[in-house]
């Protein structure tokens, strides 16, 4: 399954920030039919980026750009008792992406640079689902070179899932 112009791509807060402060989230936005959880939009409302520094995000414009889910309690022990959250390696709102997708069926992807959600996603057979923000920005339509933190390159993923499916993660 490849990425696609048009997919659904469910981001996590990462990705919404990092999107933003390199200025190719109007680019995903046009590109992708993008969702969250309310969770992650919560947590992009504070601004902070991973190691530091901040980026502020327009939320109620957020909100009505892409698709924002609740994620119940039930969903979140579903997801647990299946294995696939370890519940000491994931912050709330990668609790909650992995719980909203788990069960969806149909061609969509999850962009997360957290190597807990990857491992995550690997226990509930979800590991070929992850994308990266670079190969979004690829299939988007960005021309501009845009020098991505390591996370969210393609070469960072591919290692991430290699190190996943060998249980070295």
């Amino acid at each position: 399954m490849a990425l696609d112009h048009g997919n659904v791509v469910y981001l996590d807060t990462t990705a919404i920030i990092e999107a933003h402060d390199v200025g190719i989230w109007r680019l995903l936005v046009a590109g992708f039919r993008l969702a969250t959880t309310g969770t992650c939009v919560g947590e992009v409302a504070t601004g902070n980026r991973p190691g530091g520094g901040r980026v502020m995000v327009d939320i109620p414009l957020l909100r009505r750009e892409i698709s924002v889910h609740q994620v119940d309690q039930m969903a979140l022990v579903d997801a647990v008792l299946a294995g696939g959250l370890d519940v000491a390696s994931l912050d709330p709102g990668e609790k909650d992406l992995l719980a909203l997708v788990r069960v969806k069926e149909g061609n969509w992807f999850i962009s997360s640079q957290d190597r807990g959600c990857i491992r995550g996603g690997k226990t509930l057979g979800l590991i070929d689902r992850f994308v990266s923000l670079e190969e979004m920005s690829q299939v988007a339509g960005v021309r501009r070179r845009i020098a991505f933190r390591d996370h969210f390159t393609k070469k960072w993923l591919s290692e991430m899932r290699t190190r996943a499916i060998l249980g070295t993660l």
